[in-house]
């Protein structure tokens, strides 16, 4: 299991993890997350921390098989590497796959832009 989740948009850099830290950056719009919340404008401003988000997210076409597919390739991870994941802002779908990452597989997650 990795050590941590970190959700992040690209739209604000690309993380630099620190020197010698093992690491997974995973872009989630190429995992097949393609369903952006952020083009309803009744959730723009809301954040993945919010349920109706997630449930937005959730609606991706395939969502169960393409999330399965995301927590089985993390599982294996060795328990010192950090996830990074990344979408557009940072604001919602990174944010809602780190949060259920994080219950799935008992790891903490950070969102570095999810202010921003």
């Amino acid at each position: 299991m990795p050590k941590e989740i970190i959700s992040f948009g690209y739209r604000h850099g690309t993380p630099r993890p620190p020197i010698g830290e093992r690491f997974v950056m995973i872009d989630v719009r190429s995992c097949g997350f393609k369903r952006n919340p952020f083009h309803d404008r009744t959730l723009r401003y809301l954040r993945g921390t919010d349920v109706r988000v997630q449930e937005d997210v959730k609606k991706t076409p395939g969502f169960d098989v393409i999330y399965a597919k995301l927590r089985n390739a993390l599982s294996p991870l060795p328990e010192d590497t950090v996830v990074y994941l990344g979408c557009t802002g940072g604001h919602h779908r990174s944010v809602t796959l780190a949060i259920l990452l994080s219950k799935d597989l008992s790891v903490p997650c950070d969102h570095r832009d999810i202010n921003k």
